[in-house]
């Protein structure tokens, strides 16, 4: 979601006669934002992964334990 609560809208470029599976993941509407290539189903969930904004009141990430 953007800051003004909506939602974010990304283009997904994939070739699936690739082994693995390749791609990019793009802003549509600022190209220079975000445009992150992947490799494998890993790359495409951390492209994702990616695109999320940062969150600093959430301080540590979900899963980190200290």
């Amino acid at each position: 979601m953007t800051a003004a609560g909506e939602p974010r809208r990304l283009g997904l470029e994939v070739r699936f006669d690739a082994e693995p599976i390749q791609g990019r993941l793009y802003d549509q509407k600022d190209h220079g934002r975000l445009d992150r290539p992947f490799s494998g189903w890993l790359g495409l969930m951390s492209a994702i992964d990616a695109a999320r904004p940062a969150d600093p009141a959430r301080g540590e990430q979900e899963g980190e334990t200290q």
